[in-house]
């Protein structure tokens, strides 16, 4: 983590209150709309998660995150979305577009299209004056110089999700279903696998998967799919660098704003059941 000069004219970081924590997934806040039986949050990888995601990762008793799982446009996989003085920018890391329908951990980025030096500059344009920008920016600047040296998507926006968790002080990171399925043919339709919805089916589990991904991600099984039962989520409204609230930006957004205070909006996310 960054070190604060002795000469930051910001505030000393309020204290996060201990809560026991889950092997792979953030402290969890206290919700009684969660449900009763075990959830696994079946999730897409993202190059800067929003909170809608970050939620089913909090409530969830396991997080996996499908890099297995057929590559799509229009996933958030590859984009995140930041703060502008307008509104909003995505932020996209450029793929092949031959790989466009391999699975994600096969997607290859394009290195004719050079887009960390585009990325840093529209967070230092728009964020450079937010509260903790100079605080993370060296790190940030040695992310992006790692990633910009990966051959494939997901070694980038899996370096890009660790560091991110890093800064906010997340326990252990999610568990990949590349690293929990062997043996799968490359050349078949990994997901949905036998192998991965066997791994987490289970008669007393419940699956959340990507919110509002019904055109890129395909349902499990054991999926929520009653609308009646699906959980809610109402993103929070926060402090923002620009007037007026956009919901969705990636954690980036958040992380710039609230630096190690992030916990006292990430504590706020809540699942409430439609039932």
């Amino acid at each position: 983590m960054a070190s604060t000069p002795d000469s930051d004219p910001r505030p000393a970081s309020t204290e996060r209150p201990e809560n026991p924590n889950n092997h792979n997934r953030p402290d969890r806040p206290e919700n009684p709309d969660r449900p009763i039986t075990p959830v696994t949050a079946l999730l897409l990888p993202g190059y800067s998660p929003n909170l809608s995601w970050l939620a089913r990762a909090i409530h969830a008793d396991r997080v996996i995150l499908d890099d297995l799982h057929p590559f799509s446009r229009k996933s958030k996989v590859h984009r995140t979305k930041i703060r502008t003085p307008d509104g909003h920018q995505w932020l996209t890391i450029p793929f092949v577009r031959e790989d466009r329908r391999k699975p994600i951990n096969q997607v290859r980025i394009d290195d004719l299209r050079p887009w960390t030096g585009h990325h840093l500059q529209a967070l230092e344009y728009n964020y450079r004056n937010s509260p903790y920008f100079d605080f993370y920016e060296p790190e940030i600047r040695a992310d992006f110089d790692t990633a910009s040296r990966c051959g494939f998507l997901v070694d980038a926006v899996r370096h890009l999700m660790q560091r991110q968790w890093t800064y906010l002080e997340f326990p252990e990171f999610p568990l990949w279903s590349s690293d929990l399925v062997h043996g799968m043919d490359a050349g078949t339709d990994p997901s949905p696998g036998t192998n991965l919805y066997d791994l987490v089916a289970d008669d007393r589990t419940v699956v959340w998967q990507e919110p509002d991904s019904r055109h890129y991600q395909r349902p499990h099984p054991a999926a929520v799919q009653n609308d009646t039962a699906a959980p809610v989520f109402h993103s929070p409204g926060y402090r923002q660098h620009f007037p007026g609230f956009v919901p969705d930006c990636g954690l980036l957004d958040l992380l710039f704003e609230y630096g190690p205070d992030a916990w006292q909006v990430l504590d706020g996310l809540t699942l409430k059941s439609k039932t």
